[in-house]
């Protein structure tokens, strides 16, 4: 009887996994990636179909979840990365938007699939919309997905520019143009007090402006596969203000359930919109409960999102399992899942 080796699998979270390990480590997003690799890695034992290794970053305790844990010192990362890349057959990439780190990352992947190790990712396409706010806003609308209009700091930046049908918009948010969920958001009162703040430091050539939308801050969680979608769950997000910054408190998996329906329709537009977008996708929406419960789509993000930390208990199914059989399995279809309410304090 001939045993079959262990296909080896890289799981990266790029926080923890040493991607700042030339820069201060900011707490709350390590807590979450913590959280996310943990529950990767935990449902990946649980398949008992693989050799897991991970990376960390050297002033971390590694995971004792995976077989091997590659030590990262300060700014050897990249170098790690591709190295750790080159000896596995599966790379399951967690990384952020900012900066283009999930870009960058996901394009050596594709490069290392030539040498036989496939990438457990979203296609090029789907990878640059979620990175880029401005490319995200214009594929929704071509989609006729509603969503928030697009200013960017440069354009404000100009005498002559005139921002138009605003008079009624009482808030602005100023944002990265390749920022991950919170990070780096404001909230002003005025526009002019936005472009006086982008105007410092040059943030103008790497900040955008949208009016702030009132109602609630919610998700949900998909599988994409060709062009087609399934839902996994529809979220509630618990975000509080702290002075002009927002800060995510928590999640409830399913605490949106109420509208599975409508979440679903914005999903498979959205997959038609992407059809390289392969796997878990993230999405972030609100829902104005002052207008008819229009839903505005803001974020899309190509990557598995905090909310995968209770996926699998909401489900009563592996996610893991089930992101895998989307993946590679050219006939997949969803099993029958549980919808349970579930909720995730950070």
């Amino acid at each position: 009887m001939i045993i079959e080796p262990l296909k080896k699998i890289l799981v990266c979270e790029y926080l923890t996994g040493g991607g700042l390990s030339a820069e201060a480590l900011p707490e709350s997003l390590v807590n979450e990636g913590s959280l996310m690799r943990d529950a990767l890695l935990r449902q990946l034992v649980e398949m008992n179909q693989f050799e897991i290794l991970t990376l960390h970053d050297v002033r971390l305790t590694p995971s004792s979840l995976a077989n091997q844990s590659v030590e990262v010192n300060s700014g050897q990362f990249n170098h790690v990365f591709t190295e750790t890349v080159a000896t596995v057959d599966l790379v399951w990439l967690i990384a952020p938007e900012t900066n283009g780190v999930l870009l960058e990352l996901s394009e050596l992947c594709y490069a290392s699939h030539e040498k036989g190790a496939l990438f457990l990712g979203c296609g090029f396409d789907s990878t640059l919309i979620g990175t880029s706010k401005t490319l995200c806003c214009e594929a929704l609308q071509q989609a006729n997905i509603h969503t928030l209009l697009v200013y960017a700091g440069e354009d404000l930046m100009q005498d002559k520019y005139q921002v138009s049908g605003t008079q009624n918009i009482h808030q602005w948010v100023a944002k990265p143009e390749d920022g991950a969920g919170c990070e780096g958001v404001q909230i002003f009162d005025s526009l002019d007090d936005l472009k006086s703040w982008i105007a410092k430091d040059e943030r103008y050539l790497t900040y955008l402006a949208q009016p702030y939308q009132a109602g609630v801050a919610a998700s949900f969680s998909m599988l994409c596969r060709n062009g087609k979608a399934w839902l996994l769950s529809c979220n509630e997000q618990h975000i509080e203000h702290v002075g002009r910054h927002f800060k995510l408190t928590g999640i409830t998996i399913n605490g949106m359930s109420a509208y599975w329906q409508r979440f679903e329709t914005i999903a498979r537009k959205i997959a038609k919109m992407l059809p390289d977008a392969l796997g878990y996708i993230g999405v972030d929406v609100i829902v104005d409960t002052e207008n008819d419960n229009k839903i505005y789509v803001i974020e899309i993000n190509p990557r598995l999102t905090t909310s995968y930390v209770g996926l699998e208990q909401a489900l009563d199914y592996n996610p893991a399992k089930l992101i895998l059989d989307c993946v590679l399995n050219d006939k997949f279809s969803m099993p029958n899942l549980a919808k349970k309410q579930v909720v995730i304090k950070l």
